[in-house]
């Protein structure tokens, strides 16, 4: 009998993205600005070796057993310990979850919050990844504008003043006030205040994501939303992936005990890796402040690589970030330029960038681009800018 393949495609669920186009995707090129990488040789492995051999020896066989279904009780200690000291915050280890990284974290709270239809606020330029999640789960993205330090508080109230008159319940506004992706802005405490009075004022919950605070490096470090809330209504979620490696997959989030709850009733015990989480936990206990000012150094180094090389090659044509923090500049090229349309050329001449319509809400910021600085050598992020300049410039993008 002829054998043939099943058809799954009238089976997948609705809301599944569309798998991407043969040859769409590619693979990393020569000079890749797409993903935030961290510098390969900041990752600690002989570090994190001797600190897994140490902790396989003191607690080894408790691999055997299933993981507490929230994580590691003493890495969770140790997260309610550094989020008191670096972010102000007041969360027990009772109110902490551990996720694979911090898009676990994300599409938990997403999964959590949202029905097909409801309204979800977040910065006019937010992250590719989180509003995937979202548009999975039928949400309406209504993008806010946003100057240097985030979200504008009075857009803020204008949009849900407006909603409201329509019988619109916003159902949570999500933000990353620290060294935001894709723009770099950071929130002043003024603003935070001012942002969380609002969401306060109209009952809307925040949902804050904070894995880039870590990466500071200029500026005072300011307190998470987060610590700011007398009412128990920010959500919150980190990640170790900026500072130890992606690869490890390790993030958290930090929760309300009743909202914690309930998130377990859909994490179902999926932590991550007891091996990541021993050899982050062992590691980072004796090395987390020397780690992070080490990423901190190199990460200023090549930002100001990064912002000098646009600034040699695109001159006054664009409009470039210059971060205190992070891993992104944030570029604006000419109005009518449309970074997407050529990206895929781009890519067959080994160049790669984030096109501004993957992080617009409405998915429009043709003219935009962000070009991540982390992974690469000063030496190719100088000829990977200069390269993509002059690409921009043979297609008409930049006059």
């Amino acid at each position: 009998m002829a054998s043939r393949t099943f058809d799954f495609t009238d089976r997948i669920a609705k809301g599944i993205p569309s798998p991407p186009k043969a040859g769409s995707a590619g693979g990393r090129v020569k000079y890749d600005f797409t993903t935030a990488f961290p510098d390969p040789d900041s990752f600690p492995a002989d570090g994190l070796l001797e600190a897994l051999g140490q902790a396989l020896k003191a607690e080894g066989k408790d691999l055997v057993y299933y993981p507490h279904p929230q994580g590691h009780p003493v890495m969770r200690e140790f997260l309610a310990e550094k989020l008191a000291r670096e972010r102000g915050m007041k969360v027990s280890p009772d109110q902490i979850i551990l996720t694979t990284g911090s898009g676990q974290a994300v599409a938990r709270y997403v999964e959590l919050l949202t029905d097909p239809g409801d309204t979800i606020l977040l910065e006019k330029f937010s992250y590719s990844g989180t509003m995937g999640i979202m548009r999975r789960h039928g949400a309406k993205l209504v993008g806010m504008e946003m100057d240097s330090e985030g979200i504008l508080p009075e857009a803020l109230d204008e949009t849900l003043n407006d909603l409201e008159a329509k019988g619109v319940r916003a159902k949570f506004i999500y933000t990353i006030p620290t060294f935001q992706n894709p723009t770099g802005a950071d929130m002043g405490l003024q603003r935070r205040q001012d942002v969380l009075a609002v969401s306060q004022k109209h009952g809307v919950p925040i949902f804050e994501d904070d894995c880039y605070a870590d990466l500071r490096f200029a500026g005072e470090s300011l307190p998470a939303i987060q610590s700011l809330d007398d009412e128990g209504s920010v959500l919150y979620c980190g990640s170790f992936s900026k500072i130890v490696a992606p690869g490890m997959r390790l993030g958290f989030m930090a929760a309300p005990q009743p909202v914690i709850e309930s998130v377990k009733a859909i994490h179902l015990g999926a932590t991550p890796s007891q091996f990541s989480v021993l050899a982050t936990l062992y590691y980072l206990r004796d090395h987390l402040d020397e780690h992070v000012q080490e990423l901190r150094d190199i990460f200023r180094a090549k930002k100001d690589t990064a912002v000098a090389a646009v600034g040699e090659h695109m001159g006054s044509r664009v409009e470039c970030s210059n971060p205190d923090g992070g891993l992104y500049l944030w570029v604006k090229l000419p109005e009518g330029a449309n970074t997407a349309a050529v990206l895929s050329k781009a890519r067959e001449r080994q160049m790669g960038y984030g096109p501004g319509t993957n992080f617009s809400p409405g998915q429009d910021a043709y003219n935009y681009l962000r070009l991540c600085y982390g992974h690469l050598t000063h030496e190719t992020i100088r000829e990977g800018i200069a390269r993509i300049a002059r690409f921009f410039e043979e297609e008409g993008l930049l006059k």
